[in-house]
């Protein structure tokens, strides 16, 4: 099973940031994790008159303060904090690589009309570049979760997915549901296929329990399973809803750089239109 050993919260100092603050610190310390701090001076026009360095500096210790006070509320006054200048994103996920984080956790509006504007914009493009699992956390959340949703695709990295979700559900004692969506076929694809739809069906239940069979997972964690059928991400944010999940657990699709800028579209629709915690996890061969 993967271990969480470090933690690494970005924040801008905001609400949203002191939402990854807050949650990231409750977790790191009940997983026993080091947690690490890390914002960004994103400083483009500078006023007439100011040296960009002396107004770089005057922001920079005012941003400074902000962050060792979102500290302080978090109960994190012992974490590390580094402050870099420049874009957001990459330096935070560069600061992610420099740290050996083993998970990031960024901030993102709870409400689902702004979230689609918001996450779109620093939470996404972190995502998109992270080589380590990234939490999206949309509320302070201090207590352990409950109900965690690992949304499965059949692929390898189901297996990497389900294993970071369960080294934090272990540490939770929360319940854990691996979810496989199989998508519709048409009349036509249906009647072109090599199976009926019962087969079909079968088909699949034999390779999501393969998966079950190939992953590292502790023997006392007991991991429920639902198969639904239709858009991956409408049917996730339903289960999760049905089943009341607060950590919705998926994989990303890329093999390397550019495809892992595109993000895969099911990731991109839970953190579009949904509320919830939201953990995109990469491939391992990423990471490595």
């Amino acid at each position: 099973m993967r271990e969480l050993q470090r933690v690494l919260a970005a924040t801008d100092a905001s609400e949203h940031g002191l939402s990854a603050v807050v949650t990231g610190t409750a977790l790191a310390r009940r997983t026993g994790a080091s947690l690490e701090m890390v914002s960004v001076l994103e400083t483009r026009l500078f006023p007439l008159g100011i040296k960009a360095a002396e107004y770089q500096g005057k922001l920079g210790e005012e941003l400074r303060r902000k962050v060792a006070a979102q500290a302080e509320a978090a109960d994190a006054t012992d974490a590390s904090i580094h402050l870099r200048g420049g874009l957001a994103a990459p330096l935070i996920t560069e600061m992610a690589e420099e740290s050996g984080a083993d998970l990031l956790v960024v901030g993102a509006h709870p409400r689902p009309a702004v979230a689609r504007m918001l996450v779109g914009s620093t939470a996404e493009r972190v995502i998109r570049l992270a080589h380590c699992p990234v939490l999206v956390a949309t509320e302070k959340r201090r207590e352990p979760f409950e109900r965690i949703l690992v949304a499965v695709d059949l692929s390898r990295q189901s297996r990497y997915v389900l294993e970071i979700a369960a080294t934090i559900a272990q540490a939770d004692q929360a319940e854990i549901r691996a979810l496989y969506v199989q998508d519709r076929l048409t009349p036509m694809l249906l009647e072109a296929a090599l199976f009926d739809e019962r087969e079909r069906r079968h088909h699949a239940r034999a390779q999501f329990e393969q998966v079950f069979s190939e992953v590292s997972l502790p023997s006392e964690l007991m991991v429920s399973r639902e198969i639904r059928e239709g858009h991956a991400g409408h049917e996730i944010l339903h289960e999760a809803a049905d089943w009341k999940a607060d950590l919705i657990a998926v994989g990303t699709h890329g093999f390397g750089f550019f495809n892992r800028l595109l993000l895969g579209s099911t990731s991109v629709y839970l953190l579009r239109h949904g509320h919830l915690a939201t953990m995109v996890v990469p491939r391992p061969e990423v990471r490595e």
